[in-house]
């Protein structure tokens, strides 16, 4: 019962815990400073990592009788979940005027849904997958319904409390299965189970339903229902955190979960991948074209991405999985450029829908490059970050001869461009409905700068970042 692997964890939660102390003690009546203090107060704990003492903690040091894991790749994963929250928090404080009251105790659910995901990128056994998850989960499903008065986010957050209880089921029923089978539900017990060449029925059953169980997490075809509706009624920041740091927290499961506990039935799973891989890229690009409102837009998208995120997953080797760390970095400044812009623009226009945004290079220069720069890199166009991700994921792919999902990738990609660039034509080619400026506060600017600077500067000068990914990656595959 080694605590001190929990340092920032127990940080984070301390610091979810202080903002809302202020929420409820500090007389003063604009609580958007709440934001701020997250926000630096996350950037702390961000800087911390970086102490030897802390560090040196992740070098594959294990507690709580195997359950818990201390990493890079667990490391790499808790500085991006930090970052992420971080830069959500900074974007809650300009939308905060629309926020229906508790601003503070917004600010602390997502510090606690940070806490959650920082849970998951050291799990090492399926009852902690479980109890990491729905601390995310749980948090989630109150943000996205926040704004409750309004119809549509109502409905956003029926459907995921319905759809996410419904995964939760999923992992209980395989966790049960699992353990009743097994004996355990560590990872290393399942794998050398399987390993044995002990692979029932009941256990191969118990296996797909919590691989079920994640798929919800990251949104992959069949289990992406969810999230245009979800992306299109939840407040623009709580879409941003679905987008970056829900998905994250997906996908490190997944990676732990396939590697650690399921090595032994790689060529199975590889093939299950690699299927939900092409249909995730193919369904969420040809159901964003006729998309006209942007979240949905955004949403559908993301669905394809999750598609290009398993191609690195499928690749099942260093590499692969090196290059979907990497794609999950980019990804985060690249989604939360284009949030912060919709952000905004939310007290501006009256909806999301493509029309408003006509003519928004005259109103507002800033927030059309910023807009113009997000969806470059989503649709991989040198030198935004998200072009080097992409080359990454297919570089994996090739080496692995995996010529059909390249070609299915390749199609995703073209088709990607038609409805990105349709977004950045209303912007620059048509004439705006209304001619006033569009102001941007100063944190916002702030905000977009340093996402736009970082999905350029990661798409020129990706070796850092790259060989961080891939060191992280050595030590998650064996």
């Amino acid at each position: 019962m080694n605590f001190s692997l929990l340092k920032l964890e127990m940080a984070t939660c301390g610091l979810a815990m202080l903002v809302l102390m202020l929420e409820a003690f500090v007389q003063r009546r604009d609580r958007r400073f709440l934001g701020y203090v997250g926000a630096v107060g996350l950037l702390a704990i961000l800087a911390w990592s970086y102490c030897p003492v802390v560090s040196g903690s992740f070098a594959g040091a294990s507690g709580f009788n195997g359950m818990w894991v201390n990493d890079l790749t667990a490391l790499y994963f808790k500085r991006l979940f930090l970052i992420a929250t971080a830069l959500v928090l900074v974007m809650s404080v300009g939308f905060a005027r629309q926020l229906e009251g508790g601003a503070g105790e917004f600010f602390a659910l997502l510090i606690f849904a940070c806490t959650g995901m920082m849970l998951t990128a050291s799990v090492n056994d399926f009852l902690m997958l479980f109890v990491a998850l729905e601390t995310v989960t749980m948090s989630f499903y109150i943000l996205v319904v926040w704004l409750r008065r309004q119809q549509q986010s109502l409905e956003a957050g029926v459907k995921y409390l319905i759809l996410g209880a419904l995964s939760s089921a999923f992992l209980v029923y395989g966790i049960t299965f699992i353990y009743g089978t097994t004996g355990t539900t560590g990872f290393a017990g399942v794998a050398a189970f399987l390993k044995a060449g002990a692979a029932c029925a009941p256990l191969k059953l118990g296996l797909l339903l919590v691989l079920a169980g994640l798929g919800f997490k990251i949104a992959t075809v069949p289990f992406q229902a969810w999230v245009p509706d979800v992306y299109q009624g939840a407040p623009t920041p709580v879409t941003a955190f679905l987008a970056v740091g829900s998905k994250a927290a997906g996908f490190v499961l997944l990676l732990r979960v396939l590697l650690d506990a399921l090595l032994p039935l790689k060529p199975a799973w590889v093939l299950v991948i690699g299927t939900l891989a092409g249909l995730s890229i193919l369904y969420g690009n040809l159901a964003a074209i006729p998309q006209r409102n942007v979240k949905r837009l955004l949403g559908y998208s993301s669905i394809s991405h999750a598609g290009f995120l398993l191609l690195g997953v499928a690749a099942a080797d260093t590499f692969g999985v090196g290059a979907v760390l990497f794609y999950l970095f980019a990804y985060l400044f690249t989604n939360l450029c284009a949030f912060t812009v919709i952000s905004c623009l939310a007290a501006t226009l009256p909806d999301d829908e493509r029309e408003n945004y006509a003519g928004l290079s005259q109103r507002s220069p800033l927030l059309a490059a910023a807009m113009t720069v997000a969806l470059a890199s989503l649709a991989g166009v040198p030198p935004m970050a998200g072009f080097f991700a992409k080359f990454l994921v297919f570089a994996a792919i090739i080496g692995q001869k995996m010529w059909c999902l390249t070609a299915i990738g390749a199609v995703g990609v073209a088709v990607s461009l038609y409805y990105y660039l349709g977004v950045v034509k209303v912007m620059y080619w048509q004439e705006p409905r209304e001619t006033d400026a569009i102001k941007v506060a100063w944190p916002m600017r702030v905000l977009l700068w340093v996402t736009m600077v970082a999905v350029i500067g990661i798409g020129v000068f990706q070796g850092s970042l790259a060989r961080c990914a891939f060191e992280a990656a050595e030590t998650l595959v064996k």
